[in-house]
């Protein structure tokens, strides 16, 4: 079993990177309501893909965990990870999250109009985008939809830059490096694409966090912060297996499938 500070690097920086995400949809927001110079889609986006790579260069080598349950789950199915490890990484990851959630209700709440504003960067489906009035199943499965294909992509990414032999070979000692750039460069892309329609999250921790804190405001309650919580939970489940049947037993050669460059 690895040592508690293996757990302690994945907490701290699922809990940076769950921080530095919601803040940044925080800080746009709030720059929209002083009339000042705005982040923008894409300055949300790299501050959420920069930040991701970052932290993956710090957390991988020691946990493996990826700051995201999805993809401790998709490692867990696949036997990257074993069973103990998979579910203490799971547990810190929550915990990380929600302890960002935390800090940013009490730290960013000197503006809490760009709280409410922003939902307080919590990820959530954007009715108007889909065209819709209300939240019903219709648009529940179409979030799950992209959330399962955003997800997809970014964990085949990960298996594909950290655990193929091939990346080794080809790439030799830059192979760990060009990983955290490559996934912190699509995930940059994925918030892109994804943010203004359900938030991009990927990650079911990055919405529990901020979404158990959005109860603490009346006006944030009263909207049903947990009414979208499928989208989270099963849209990012069915991404990371589906990539992961895909690249273990399509892409990735059956002699190799028992080798890992990152473990």
């Amino acid at each position: 079993m690895p040592s508690a500070r293996v757990y302690l690097a994945e907490f701290a920086g699922t809990f940076a990177w769950v921080f530095i995400a919601a803040a940044a949809v925080i800080a746009d927001t709030s720059a929209a309501t002083l009339g000042a110079p705005r982040l923008g889609p894409v300055g949300v986006a790299l501050a959420v893909g920069f930040s991701y790579a970052g932290l993956l260069a710090v957390t991988v080598p020691l946990a493996g965990g990826f700051l995201n349950p999805a993809v401790v789950l998709a490692l867990w199915v696949f036997h990257r990870l074993d069973s103990p490890r998979a579910v203490a990484l799971a547990v810190v990851q929550f915990a990380g999250a929600t302890v960002a959630g935390l800090a940013v209700r009490v730290v960013l709440a000197v503006r809490i109009d760009a709280l409410k504003a922003a939902r307080l960067g919590t990820p959530h489906l954007n009715l108007d985008a889909f065209g819709a009035s209300r939240l019903g199943p219709g648009v529940l499965l179409q979030g799950m939809g992209l959330e399962a294909v955003l997800t997809f992509a970014l964990v085949l990414t990960i298996l594909a830059t950290y655990y193929d032999p091939r990346s080794l070979q080809l790439l030799g000692g830059f192979a760990r490096r060009w990983a955290n750039v490559a996934v912190g460069l699509l995930l940059t892309a994925i918030v892109l694409v994804g943010g203004h329609l359900t938030g991009a999250a990927t990650n079911p921790a990055r919405w529990f966090g901020m979404a158990v804190w959005e109860a603490t405001l009346p006006e944030l309650e009263s909207r049903g912060p947990l009414a979208d919580h499928a989208v989270y939970w099963v849209g990012p489940t069915v991404g990371a297996l589906a990539a992961g049947i895909l690249y273990h037993y399509v892409i990735l050669p059956k002699q190799m499938r028992g080798e890992s460059v990152s473990q």
